[in-house]
């Protein structure tokens, strides 16, 4: 069975297939991202719901050791991409605590240049959903940097649409799981977290079906900043 990279336009680049048309600058650049016209439906649009765990909080520079992404349409799921990623050091002793993840379990895993394109070909062309959005665009924007990668998605941030929308006290995943009476998969693993993420975005537009395009969305999006 052809891996993900076998089937990537980054494969195709390196072997010589289709080299004439294919710009790496466009590979690795401007391509990698997502633009929509603010009266389009989210139904009618891919989304992508996708969750880093990382060495650390400080965005600038922690290390991605996680990658997480379950493609949808109209509520279903079409697809995934996950895997454990290799940060280059030693993990910090609290990292195992949160996530579960240790140095062991990351020894063979794939560094981040060699993985992080083919999350970038997953996602591109997608609308990008995350909780707590602004931590995750930023990981990706300061990752993407380091790889010469440029990146501009359009990204909903549910956490922003949880402070606005839901009453409960607290809005993060574990309170918002507690109230929409959701179990995690695993918590502070990127597919587990990611599941109950989209859970609760379904259960928010169930809740308000006046949220239709992109423009209603607008109070909820995560602008990416360009290093």
């Amino acid at each position: 069975m052809a891996s993900p990279f076998t089937n990537s336009l980054f494969h195709q680049l390196l072997s010589g297939q289709g080299r004439k048309q294919i710009d790496p600058i466009a590979i690795m650049g401007g391509v990698s991202g997502s633009t929509f016209a603010p009266q389009e439906l989210l139904s009618n649009l891919p989304i992508v719901i996708f969750d880093f765990e990382t060495t650390g909080l400080d965005t600038k520079t922690a290390r991605i050791i996680e990658i997480g992404a379950i493609k949808y349409k109209n509520g279903h799921e079409l697809e995934r991409f996950s895997t454990l990623v290799h940060p280059g050091q030693k993990l910090p002793p609290e990292t195992f605590g949160i996530t579960g993840i240790n140095d062991d379990m990351l020894r063979e895993a794939p560094k981040i240049q060699d993985v992080f394109h083919l999350f970038h070909e997953f996602i591109r062309g997608c609308v990008g959903v995350a909780h707590n959005a602004e931590f995750d665009c930023s990981i990706m924007t300061h990752e993407s940097a380091r790889l010469g990668i440029s990146c501009n998605y359009h990204v909903i941030c549910t956490l922003k649409m949880a402070r606005a929308l839901v009453q409960c006290e607290r809005k993060n995943l574990d309170a918002l799981a507690e109230h929409y009476n959701l179990t995690f998969e695993s918590r502070h693993r990127s597919i587990g977290d990611i599941l109950v993420t989209a859970e609760v975005l379904w259960s928010m537009l169930k809740e308000h079906p006046n949220l239709r395009t992109l423009s209603d969305f607008a109070p909820y999006h995560e602008p990416m900043a360009q290093l």
